[in-house]
């Protein structure tokens, strides 16, 4: 008869840690749902979208910088994008479903770093199934809007697990090394996952770190070099945009550590008791990292959520590592393991819950929503259909309604606004250059974009 307690407890933590997968579904119904709609979900879409366009068509990827419209991006993204485009429809959308993909994608390589931590079945999932709920929880805009981001998180980190079980078996890392490049060229923000790996590596053996890394910067070099030159003479000069950064900005980030917090305190309990295992020093280099680069990032202008994902990524690893050593006890409690697992668990379920973030709600449980969303997606198309009657270019806030009007890339209002606060231009410069070019500006329907969707929805 006791033996019956464990054993229910047990069917109870099953139950929890796939009620956490149960989540990252529910949370994912929106972003999917919304894959499909024409509306803009963020400003990056169009703008990715009219570069996919123009690296098809052969036309200047890289323009020159003194102009109305600029290039950050690498550009693998892009021929990625417009080929997938060719074979299944717009570049918009399939860059949703990409986003979609890329984001599951990375949860399986929280599990499969993990996994060489040694860490358990439990551990694998519950780090991977956190990841992708909190991406679909509390980072959805991202996750199925066409920007490259999470592709770039999605390669990086396969080719950082990669690097992990490459060396854990004693053969050479140097091709998991150009995976992380490779990313490197699909976005080019996220510095964490190879640097920790290069770390780990000369921790234990520096030659073979100094090798890795030559062969990773020859690499990225080469790779530097093919693209300046083939994108002459604009590409080294879009890739240094000008930006404004505050400290302000970086700061602000600590506020949206809340979502992810929990997690980070409970792998912190264990990672401090076990502090001389290599689980734990691993686990706290890559978070020790991730956190610092990040507020870094998120002071650059334009610089939004982005900035977080490989801290979030890491948190993934840290919980997934931690989890089989909280039930050792850490803290000296004196509770079982089967109870402290559904503390665990249960602490991560309830941060999970707890947001005012209802879309997925309201689109399961809200035909009014619904109808909305149909209603704004005829707005969409009605507002493409007047910019398209507009006479020559078109400077539209909403690039996926210019885009679907069919007018070209003429105006990049982040752009523009950089040049202006970093006072490459003045507004009386902007504004001259844009008469010359016959640009008519044009203010889209607000109903246009997704954002009207919870915004209407919170303020009823």
């Amino acid at each position: 008869m006791p033996s019956a307690i464990p054993a229910a407890q047990t069917r109870l933590t099953t139950i929890l840690i796939w009620s956490i997968a149960a989540l990252a579904a529910l949370f994912l119904v929106w972003p999917v749902w919304r894959a499909f709609l024409p509306m803009e979900i963020w400003g990056n879409e169009g703008w990715n979208a009219y570069h996919a366009d123009q690296a098809m068509r052969g036309a200047e990827l890289y323009p020159p910088p003194d102009g109305l419209v600029a290039n950050n991006y690498p550009p693998l993204s892009y021929y990625l994008l417009g080929w997938l485009g060719r074979l299944f429809g717009d570049p918009l959308y399939v860059g949703r479903a990409v986003s979609l993909v890329a984001t599951l994608a990375s949860g399986a390589a929280v599990a499969a770093v993990v996994r060489q931590f040694g860490g358990s079945r439990a551990g694998r999932l519950i780090g991977g199934f956190w990841f992708v709920a909190t991406m679909a929880r509390f980072f959805e805009f991202y996750v199925g809007m066409n920007e490259p981001q999470l592709l770039n998180l999605a390669v990086m980190a396969a080719g950082f697990a990669w690097f992990l079980q490459r060396h854990a078996e004693g053969r050479p890392v140097e091709p998991a090394v150009l995976v992380m490049v490779f990313a490197g060229f699909i976005k080019h923000n996220f510095i964490t996952l190879p640097l920790v790996a290069l770390i780990w590596l000369a921790l234990d053996n520096w030659r073979l770190a100094l090798r890795a890394a030559l062969v990773g910067g020859a690499a990225a070099a080469l790779g530097l070099a093919l693209c300046a030159l083939l994108f002459a003479p604009y590409f080294i000069p879009d890739m240094l945009m000008p930006r404004v950064y505050h400290m302000a900005r970086a700061l602000s980030t600590l506020g949206r550590l809340q979502f992810i917090l929990p997690a980070m305190v409970l792998w912190a309990i264990w990672a401090w008791a076990e502090r001389r295992s290599n689980p734990a020093r691993f686990s706290a280099l890559l978070i020790g990292i991730a956190l610092p680069l990040c507020l870094i990032q998120k002071s650059g202008a334009g610089v939004d959520e982005n900035a977080q994902f490989e801290l979030i990524f890491a948190t993934a690893v840290g919980i997934g590592v931690a989890y089989d050593g909280l039930l050792r006890d850490p803290l000296r409690t004196g509770w079982s393991p089967q109870v402290i697992s559904v503390i665990v668990l249960g602490i991560l379920i309830v941060r999970l819950l707890l947001s005012s973030r209802l879309e997925f709600a309201y689109l399961l449980a809200s035909p009014q929503y619904r109808a909305l969303a149909a209603e704004n997606a005829a707005v969409t198309r009605a507002e493409a259909a007047r910019v398209a009657a507009i006479p020559g270019p078109v400077a539209c806030q909403n690039l996926v309604v210019c885009r679907m009007a069919g007018k070209p890339f003429v105006y990049d209002h982040f752009w523009v606004t950089q040049l202006v606060e970093t006072g490459r231009m003045t507004w009386h410069q902007v504004e001259q250059l844009a008469r010359r070019k016959a640009i008519v500006r044009d203010d889209t329907d607000p109903r246009a974009s997704i954002t009207s969707l919870w915004r209407r929805m919170r303020s009823d």
